[in-house]
């Protein structure tokens, strides 16, 4: 069995698996350092990402905006964040020690599935989660069609950070972790 990450196994645009791996370094330092232009929550445009990394090294001067996005998936610490369809940026990570309680938001036919399987995200790659069921529904809302109603589950936070399960937070009452497996909620 190989020992090299799923990550750098993945389908690519880049010519080689090498060059996006050394895209991906190049835009991380770039993303955490002030070399490049960042606006108050500290997202850059990806249009000018790509500049930037076409003027550290000319051979990526086939780089577009989908190359960038593919930078998103191949990051294995998940510490790059897009917003909308032309802003990124790099958080930093903190971990924290959540309530013993969190909410997650869903539409009331996914309950059952979730309790069976667990929630994961299958875009963004984390989950998050509220610290009072309002904020939770609310965030539900978001994808609820009209006439379906929104309810908000609660996970065991408490037992899921025991086992070792890794929450960080960004924005006060709400908790980012990468999957809540179906024994956590209650």
């Amino acid at each position: 069995m190989s020992s090299t990450p799923l990550y750098h196994r993945l389908p690519t645009l880049y010519p080689t698996q090498k060059e996006a791996s050394r895209a991906l370094d190049i835009a991380v330092d770039l993303l955490k350092g002030d070399d490049i232009k960042k606006d108050k929550e500290g997202f850059c445009l990806i249009e000018d990402l790509c500049k930037e990394i076409i003027k550290i090294d000319e051979s990526f001067g086939y780089m577009n905006r989908n190359h960038v996005i593919e930078l998103f998936f191949r990051d294995p610490d998940r510490k790059i964040l897009i917003s909308g369809v032309d802003r990124i940026k790099y958080k930093v990570v903190r971990y924290v020690q959540p309530p013993d309680t969190l909410y997650f938001g869903t539409i009331d036919n996914f309950v059952g599935k979730m309790k069976a399987h667990g929630i994961r995200s299958n875009t963004k790659g984390y989950v998050k989660l509220y610290e009072n069921p309002q904020q939770a529904c609310k965030f539900a809302e978001k994808f609820a069609r009209e006439g379906e109603m929104t309810v908000a589950l609660e996970i065991d936070s408490k037992r899921a950070f025991s086992d070792g399960l890794k929450f960080s937070t960004f924005k006060e009452g709400e908790y980012i972790v990468v999957q809540i497996f179906s024994r956590y909620i209650r």
